[in-house]
């Protein structure tokens, strides 16, 4: 997808591979970084050009294009990762190489050896600190954000469908974990541009799925691993405090032994576990990776219940959810969620991915309730010029 990822703030990152643009007063650099024990791409890493407010971000395939004017030639560009361990070059060193692949290497503190019964108790304990301290962490109040959205499928042998949006946010409360209902009816979306593959006509391309990433913000939403109340459904243990951004943060693995639509957020499921990473500094969550396992999958969205008999089956899901704090509050930054069910004979496989790239908390504008389906015509103009960024508001 000819995509190209700016940021005015620091995002995240990818293999790294640059060239002078066209402009001779442009550099061009793009590529991916990818994990170095698993060699798997790195989504939502950080880029930052230090001394400077520019940076890009990775897509979940650790993707990313950044243009850069060649002043900053001499600058340092750092890279970033939760867990991985930074590397700076100058981007002048970068300039000349092609098809260059950046390597994060894995970084622990190491865990020390502890009782299991207490570790668990220690750590349901910060989870609770995580809860208690969300409205100083996040936004508290009524915000607007908006961003880019992409969702593709594929079906057995044949192309992928693809179609990307620009979503438009409106939270009405903040973050203030109440109940799923409330919480619904706070929250509201709407778009404003989109494009898709040649050739999808049905009504049924024209469905979003957009509550899904929505639901994904475990820190805005109940019926997950943060609710106190599920709390002995969990078995937690420590992974490790890693390094990042000068700040430990302590991993916390977690698998439901009673998975349920109520402690999961997934309707008909039969395994839930995964990895929270929590700041020992503040108690801010600033990712959540999540897998899945379901008997059955609604077209309509993974918290939907399937009626009758269900011809998709065997499904598996993977949700990371990415916060970036910009100033005072932590916000939604980054969410991709794959995942694949048997229809039939043949295997489905979908991939969704969402990046802010505006946050406004001052002077709001309200969104009323939530599109499902969409009908907006290509702006094939504002396609060839759009690039992902994020805004800091004025």
């Amino acid at each position: 997808m000819n995509k190209k990822i700016l940021s005015l703030v620091i995002l995240f990152f990818s293999v790294l591979t640059v060239a002078m643009a066209q402009d001779d007063s442009k550099i061009q650099v793009k590529g991916q970084v990818v994990d170095g024990a698993t060699k798997e791409p790195i989504a939502f890493a950080n880029l930052g050009l230090l001394g400077t407010m520019a940076g890009t971000a990775t897509d979940v395939d650790g993707q990313f294009e950044l243009v850069i004017p060649n002043r900053y030639a001499t600058y340092v560009v750092r890279i970033t990762a939760v867990g991985y361990a930074a590397k700076e070059f100058k981007l002048y060193e970068l300039k000349e190489l092609k098809d260059v692949t950046i390597v994060l290497e894995p970084v622990t503190y190491g865990i020390d050896n502890v009782d299991v019964t207490a570790e668990s108790l220690v750590l349901q304990k910060l989870l609770e600190n995580v809860v208690a301290n969300i409205g100083k962490n996040y936004i508290p109040r009524a915000y607007n954000y908006e961003g880019y959205f992409e969702h593709g499928v594929t079906v057995g042998e044949q192309e992928p469908k693809v179609k990307e949006a620009i979503v438009k946010i409106y939270d009405a409360d903040g973050y203030k974990r109440t109940d799923t209902e409330k919480t619904f009816q706070a929250v509201n979306y709407t778009f404003s541009e989109a494009r898709r593959s040649p050739g999808m006509n049905a009504t049924a391309d024209d469905l979003m799925f957009f509550d899904d990433v929505l639901t994904a913000d475990v820190v805005r939403n109940t019926r997950n691993v943060l609710d106190s109340q599920y709390v002995r459904d969990f078995k937690l243990t420590s992974k490790g405090v890693f390094a990042y951004e000068g700040d430990s943060v302590q991993i916390v693995a977690y698998e439901c032994k009673r998975p349920t639509l109520s402690n999961s957020g997934v309707a008909d499921v039969v395994k839930y576990s995964g990895e929270i990473y929590v700041d020992m500094n503040n108690f801010a969550v600033i990712k959540n990776v999540a897998r899945l396992t379901s008997k059955a999958y609604n077209a309509l969205g993974r918290n939907m219940l399937v009626g009758g008999e269900a011809s998709r089956n065997e499904v598996m899901m993977t949700i990371s959810t990415n916060y970036k704090k910009v100033n005072s509050y932590y916000f939604l930054s980054g969410v991709s969620i794959e995942y694949s069910y048997l229809d039939g004979g043949q295997r489905v496989n979908g991939e969704m991915q969402y990046q802010t790239t505006k946050v406004k908390v001052n002077e709001t504008e309200p969104v009323t309730g939530r599109v499902y389906f969409e009908e907006i015509p290509e702006d094939e103009d504002f396609w060839n010029r759009y690039t992902i960024y994020l805004e800091e508001e004025e």
